[in-house]
């Protein structure tokens, strides 16, 4: 006959079991030896941009690539504690509230075991590699090898390609690592010569062009100096109080080696403290080759270190750059700027759209730009200069690559800084500018009203402030305010600033690569030997004058930030004059009929609009940098409101139910009755509920919780004939069997005898022959990390909280 078996009575004693070997610390996720005749294929590898190449034949198999790199992934459960502990360090109210990690403290509780990271580095030498280095966070190590050996380990050919017109090369397809490896490594980086394009517009203005008082041309245009954005951006208040940035630094990424020339040049020009040993740096990322000025990008780099210093005239400076290997990347400068936690605040000026990069090496950057933050680094980058269509390869018109958003911007942990132009001096420059400058080549009088930058009928080229919504990353709990879509997507730019090369632009120094001989910008204040001036835009300076106003940030708190973007979100909320709401212009740009994301009825074209509040265009605005600073708090905004908070929730097996309990906390003198509701991912079987809601808080109840329950679900078992070793003879066969396995490990032993026992107690009194089957493909919870949003209103006021769920 059959015999019902009772699922708690299993489940409790493989408990017993599991809790018993659960205690038992294993340091090693390398459990069997690393065989590379047994190979598991890494997905997303593949860079996207070959789709549209032409393939030139298999590379030469001597050619030496240097410094690829191995990059490790996280366990479920380190990825839910990461989660929780990104939460903690920016809420005022928990233990955890700005104690920053070092990068041996994170690799000890993010990073790959150390016992681990030996078996890999053994490997990758037992294969023929030379490895360089390892990450301090225990996250990548890097090695350098030939292409064949690079073939042969990773079962890929790599090939020549022709892309875009230009001559690449690049792996062909997915790789492969050993199966022992499979759970352990997240990608590998370096098999390509792809690089980011620098996004700065640069422009040569000639004397004829440019009267005697350079901040008022023959157009009526203007140009800006340090000064002049102090004064426009209300930074020099900041200044008066004692505030520069004195004993911050910033770290700015590159792919060019500098002049240093220019960066004296350009400091004496606007007025701002020498050059020394002591406040600026530079960092050639080891085995990334020789130290080589490179056209097109040495400006980037020069307007980078230029504007961030002078912003934050007091902070200190490092330039961390890639030397000229042909497979390393600004990426790869920006990587190294956060594992070795160079500086608290990090400016990024270059990147591409999340379609045109590979999806692990998106992975990569979000683990890493997570470390940043845990380490406390402040992390700003350009949203981009092509409008809403990130991807095209040329600012050539019309636009054909769809719609697109700029990754490290689009990501959580990023601050994405668009772009503005300034309109209020259009019809009266006389009541924003001064006719002279004074003795620092400012001449701005006040801050000058703004909108959208969007030059591209102008010019007949893309360029226009980058913006839209991600693909990838889902909408941060923090992400909310008037104006934010509703979409459940990571929206970009976070906030914008001055952008545009042809009105009101930038005054850089960076010499002319092009020029034979060269010819030394700045000679003579901001001019050079034959008076021209370098003028230029673009989000590019987004990014290094917002790094110069979270260093002074920095250093009137008195600490690192870290990710700055939830307290920007709540700032809007409370304090909305430290932002200038940019509500006119758009970053709409003409598309190619039949192209991708182009309307087939209508105007060809795809873009979004600037409008009150937040905006796919200019974000939050632009900034008043002393209203943001004297509001900071901490985190802590002034006005009434209310803070939530969740625990992470860890479920031992599909099918198990978890709980966490949501804090909920009122500041401000906040009072109301807050109603919850929660949504869970049901394509993956989970399910949610609350209990305790409604909470009511006021000036004596200040503070209370509801609990969030978690249901996951397993498979449906149905009897169906299972082998006879189920049954309570067979049981205790298999327990003899299992028993008598020889183990050097005790705790295998202990752990085997009682899922034996639990076997046995299960099937005792089931005769005969019987079995469970799933009932149903794929109708289980499968393991890995989820979330869930638990969402809270008072009818006025939402709050929206993430639990990170890890299903073991």
């Amino acid at each position: 006959m059959f015999c019902f078996l009772k699922p708690g009575a299993l489940f409790f004693a493989l408990g017993i079991a599991v809790s018993a070997f659960s205690q038992v610390k294993v340091s090693s996720r390398i459990t069997q030896a690393i065989d590379d005749r047994d190979t598991a294929q890494l997905r997303g590898t593949v860079h996207p941009l070959l789709q549209h190449a032409t393939d030139q034949g298999r590379m030469d198999g001597g050619i030496q690539l240097e410094s690829v790199s191995l990059t490790f992934k996280r366990t479920a459960a380190q990825e839910a504690a990461v989660e929780k502990l990104l939460a903690e360090q920016q809420n005022p109210k928990s233990g955890n509230y700005h104690k920053w990690l070092t990068p041996e403290q994170y690799a000890d509780r993010f990073g790959l075991s150390t016992a681990d990271l030996d078996k890999v580095v053994s490997w990758l030498q037992s294969e023929g590699f030379t490895v360089n280095r390892v990450a301090r966070g225990r996250t990548q190590v890097w090695f350098t090898g030939s292409v064949s050996q690079i073939e042969t380990v990773f079962r890929t050919e790599m090939h020549r390609y022709i892309v875009n017109g230009e001559n690449h090369f690049a792996h062909s397809t997915e790789l492969a690592v050993p199966a022992a490896l499979a759970d352990v490594v997240l990608g590998v980086h370096g098999l390509s010569d792809f690089r980011p394009r620098a996004k700065a517009h640069i422009r040569k203005l000639s004397p004829e062009e440019v009267k005697a008082n350079f901040t008022s041309n023959i157009t009526g245009n203007h140009f800006v100096a340090p000064d002049d954005f102090a004064t426009i951006y209300d930074v020099k208040a900041l200044y008066t109080a004692g505030f520069d940035g004195t004993g911050v630094r910033i770290a700015v990424a590159g792919q060019s080696a500098i002049n240093t020339s220019d960066i004296d040049a350009f400091r004496s020009a606007s007025g701002l403290p020498a050059r020394t040993a002591a406040n600026f740096t530079v960092t050639l990322v080891p085995n990334s080759g020789t130290s080589t000025v490179v056209t097109g990008d040495v400006g980037e780099s020069s307007l980078d270190l230029e504007w961030a210093e002078g912003v934050a005239k007091g902070a200190s400076e490092t330039f961390v750059y890639v030397g000229n290997s042909n497979t390393m990347s600004v990426f790869d400068a920006f990587l190294y700027a956060i594992d070795n936690n160079i500086a608290p605040v990090i400016s990024m000026s270059y990147g591409n759209c999340e379609q045109n990069l590979p999806s692990s090496f998106l992975t990569i950057l979000q683990q890493e730009t997570q470390k940043a933050n845990l380490q406390g680094q402040t992390i700003s980058a350009a949203s981009g200069d092509f409008g809403a269509a990130d991807c095209d390869s040329s600012s050539k018109l019309p636009a054909q690559g769809g719609i697109a958003v700029d990754v490290p911007g689009a990501l959580p942990y990023v601050t994405s800084v668009g772009g503005t132009s300034f309109s209020g001096d259009l019809s009266s420059p006389g009541t924003y500018w001064s006719a002279t400058n004074n003795g620092n080549n400012g001449s701005a009088l006040q801050y000058i009203p703004e909108s959208a930058w969007n030059d591209t009928t102008a010019v007949n080229a893309l360029s226009a402030s980058g913006g839209g919504a991600s693909t990838l990353f889902s909408k941060p709990s923090w992400q909310t305010g008037t104006g934010v879509p509703s979409d459940g997507k990571r929206d970009v730019p976070d906030v914008a600033l001055a952008a545009d090369p042809n009105h009101d632009g930038y005054l850089l120094c960076a010499t002319d690569s092009g020029a034979t001989p060269p010819v030394p910008p700045c000679s003579n204040g901001f001019r050079d030997s034959s008076g021209n001036l370098n003028v230029a835009g673009g989000t590019s300076f987004g990014a290094p004058t917002f790094s110069g106003i979270v260093a002074i940030l920095n250093q009137k708190t008195g600490s690192k930030q870290g990710n700055v973007n939830p307290t920007l979100y709540a700032l809007a909320a409370s304090t909305a004059s430290a932002f200038h709401d940019i509500t006119s212009g758009s970053n709409i740009v003409p598309c190619g009929a039949g192209t991708k994301d182009c309307p087939t009825t209508g105007t060809a074209q795809y873009g979004f609009n600037a409008g009150p509040g937040y905006d796919l265009v200019t974000g939050l605005g632009s900034i008043d940098a002393a209203v943001l600073a004297n509001n900071w708090s901490s985190g802590n905004p002034t006005a009434p409101a209310f803070d939530l908070f969740g625990s992470l929730v860890t479920i031992a097996t599909p099918g198990g139910t978890g709980t966490s309990t949501i804090a909920v906390t009122g500041r401000n003198g906040y009072s109301g009755s807050v109603s919850f509701t929660c949504t869970a991912p049901a394509s993956a079987f989970i399910s949610c509920s609350i209990s305790g809601s409604p909470l009511v808080l006021s000036s004596s109840t200040t503070s209370g919780t509801v609990t969030l329950t978690i249901n996951t679900s397993h498979a449906a078992l149905e009897p169906a004939g299972i082998p006879f070793w189920f049954t309570s003879g067979g049981g205790l066969l298999a327990g003899v069997f299992l028993i008598a396995i020889p183990s050097s490990r005790r705790r295998w032993r202990v752990a085997l005898a009682l899922v034996t026992v639990a076997l046995i107690v299960a099937a005792v009194g089931c005769g005969g022959s019987s079995s469970s089957t799933p009932k149903g493909s794929g109708s289980g919870t499968p393991v890995g990390s989820y979330t869930v949003a638990v969402n809270a209103t008072d009818g006025t006021t939402s709050q929206t909280t993430n639990v990170s769920v890890a299903v073991q």
